[in-house]
């Protein structure tokens, strides 16, 4: 099991070997030239270009993002019209609280739940 393993890790931690004579071109010879992309119907199209495409590719996009937004809101219309609900009633509810008189109000009267009835509150 050692030397398999050994010899596992030795095989891929190895660094590749150079060969004994470099390889070289005789000389006089250039390399071919590479051809020249040509324009095309849609526009120059190389890496990081888009071209003509892109006023195409950002309405599919964008079509595709609105369709899974619609589709996503219609399959779970249910739950969201019940949030939308709870979120209401705890709005009014909020709101309530923090109405000033109706606050003060309420401090009146647990201060006098504490002096009149000897009730303790601390926080």
């Amino acid at each position: 099991m050692h030397k398999t393993a050994s010899g596992l890790w030795g095989a891929f931690s190895r660094p590749a070997r150079m060969p004994a004579t470099p390889v070289t071109q005789p000389a006089g010879l250039l390399p071919a030239a590479a051809p020249a992309p040509s324009p095309g119907q849609w526009g120059r199209w190389a890496p990081g270009q888009w071209g003509r495409w892109a006023p195409a590719a950002y309405a599919v996009g964008g079509a595709l993002v609105a369709g899974a937004a619609a589709g996503a809101a219609f399959y779970h219309r249910a739950e969201i019209g019940t949030h939308y609900g709870a979120l209401q009633d705890h709005m009014q509810y909020v709101g309530a609280l923090w109405e000033k008189d109706a606050l003060l109000e309420r401090v009146r009267h647990l201060v006098g739940g504490e002096t009149d009835h000897g009730i303790i509150f601390r926080t």
